[in-house]
């Protein structure tokens, strides 16, 4: 009986200094990103409306509380929503040692992933303005702008 109780005494102490040392959480053990806390929701300052300009064609990406998505040539995709499963479920955080933000941090392979965003700021024609950042293009990046715009602004 002694020895039971002395095994069982070591196994929950092994199981607490388990829990204790590890301080990454369990949902962001296997992602494709080391990401810090994971939100259901998009921040505020992100919510609304971002346009840019596509091969000739406008783009609409409207990011809601509980939604990322885009209209393009007349179609609506969803690309994220909290109420979905596995890597399309919106999974708001930010993306360890850099200074972007994914999306859907459960995604778990590179063609998962939405390879980060940010919001930061521009000139155009001499006139600072707020952008959302999309790093999806390989090595390249699009800004999305608040209003309509009639020309790409990539990079």
């Amino acid at each position: 009986m002694n020895r039971l109780l002395k095994a069982v005494v070591i196994a929950a102490a092994s199981l607490t200094m388990t829990i204790f040392i590890n301080d990454q959480s369990a949902h962001a053990a296997d992602t494709y990103y080391k990401v810090g806390k994971i939100h259901t929701t998009t921040p505020t300052s992100w919510r609304g409306n971002w346009y840019s300009y596509v091969n000739g064609k406008f783009c609409l990406t409207q990011v809601n509380k509980y939604s990322v998505t885009q209209k393009y040539k007349g179609k609506k995709h969803t690309l994220f929503k909290s109420s979905w499963k596995g890597y399309r479920k919106l999974a708001f955080a930010k993306i360890s040692g850099t200074n972007r933000y994914t999306f859907n941090a459960y995604a778990t392979k590179a063609y998962q992933s939405d390879r980060g965003w940010r919001i930061t700021h521009r000139t155009v024609e001499n006139q600072k303005i707020t952008v959302l950042r999309d790093y999806s293009g390989g090595g390249a990046y699009v800004d999305l702008l608040r209003s309509p715009v009639y020309k790409s602004y990539t990079n």
